[in-house]
């Protein structure tokens, strides 16, 4: 996924990390309709509550999928390495 750059990896961390963040937001907007569909809405306070919580288990994954990127990296350079011994 990354070049010896790593910018092939950035653009790809970039990307996961949009789609994780729209799929993220359509799931909580959906749990709000959730709740106002069974007559049970939450207030704005609880409603704030869960996106702040959301937002902190959202925060690093970027970093996350960055670290994994680099150990793909490093486990395929790995093995070409053992291929030239």
């Amino acid at each position: 996924m990354t070049s010896r750059n790593g910018k092939d990896g950035q653009a790809g961390t970039l990307f996961t990390t949009q789609a994780a963040a729209r799929r993220f937001a359509a799931a909580i907007v959906a749990a709000f309709g959730v709740c106002d569909e069974v007559c049970t809405p939450l207030t704005d306070l609880q409603k704030i509550t869960v996106i702040q919580a959301a937002l902190l288990e959202f925060d690093g994954l970027e970093a996350e999928l960055d670290s994994l990127s680099r150990i793909g990296d490093l486990l395929r350079e790995l093995r070409w390495s053992e291929e030239g011994i």
